[in-house]
């Protein structure tokens, strides 16, 4: 058996809640037509149970066909009306919860058909995907401003569309949520980088111990090759977290 509660947990936060119709109908369409594999537990939530993909939708009666459960033997536990959890282990993992409706024959196999659930969850979107950076990979960004000093501080996170960062609070003119700066410069996988950014957001005006403070950017001008590589790094360091969770 493969205990999985710890990456269960995280995927089934409520954060990770996608609630509208367009985007709970784009992810399970993706799931139907990669044909992917899918953990399945089975009302207690201690035991992966067995695995399988989804078939099918069937809008006339609001749920979805999936394939029986591997191994067989626990397609006995499926009654009508017993709740279930699905999820995928890919790099962004999805998932949502639902009920069983009846067993069937799909296509001359056995199936089963399940109610379509109004609720899908997903860790990490691949627009907001990002990396956390460690000590190793430190890495100083010059911000230079319009009409005020530049200034130099560290990247906490890095994402396809910006990053978090930490500077020391300047002291002749304060930043500002929405201030597009000239360019912020930085060094990412031992090339350097030069691109119009805007501050997205500012940490409250909470001071960090030593009179810092995070701040967000939002990338305005990355080219599709730095953007390439920044989702790379980001989805390695996904994979990590997936193998630290389900251990």
């Amino acid at each position: 058996m493969v205990n999985e509660k710890n990456l269960v947990d995280k995927l089934f936060a409520h954060a990770n809640r996608l609630t509208l119709n367009t985007a709970v109908e784009r992810m399970l369409q993706s799931l139907v037509d990669a044909q992917q594999n899918m953990q399945v537990l089975v009302g207690q939530r201690n035991t992966v149970l067995g695995h399988t993909s989804l078939l099918a939708e069937d809008d006339q009666k609001n749920s979805l066909i999936m394939d029986a459960l591997m191994p067989e033997a626990v397609n006995t536990h499926l009654h009508p009306g017993e709740d279930l959890l699905l999820w995928t282990v890919d790099a962004l993992p999805a998932g949502f919860q639902t009920t069983v409706l009846e067993q069937l024959t799909w296509q001359r196999f056995a199936a089963i058909r399940i109610q379509r659930p109004e609720v899908v969850y997903q860790w990490q979107r691949r627009a907001n995907l990002r990396a956390v950076l460690d000590v190793s990979d430190k890495m100083t960004v010059v911000l230079r401003r319009f009409g005020a000093r530049a200034l130099e501080g560290e990247c906490v996170n890095i994402g396809a569309g910006g990053m978090r960062m930490r500077i020391t609070i300047p002291h002749d003119y304060p930043l500002a949520a929405g201030e597009l700066l000239a360019q912020i410069q930085f060094r990412f996988q031992n090339h350097p980088y030069s691109l119009a950014a805007k501050v997205c957001y500012l940490s409250g005006g909470r001071r960090l111990q030593g009179g810092m403070q995070e701040l967000g950017l939002r990338f305005m001008d990355v080219s599709s090759a730095l953007e390439d590589k920044i989702m790379q790094f980001a989805l390695r360091y996904d994979r990590e977290c997936l193998r630290r969770a389900s251990r």
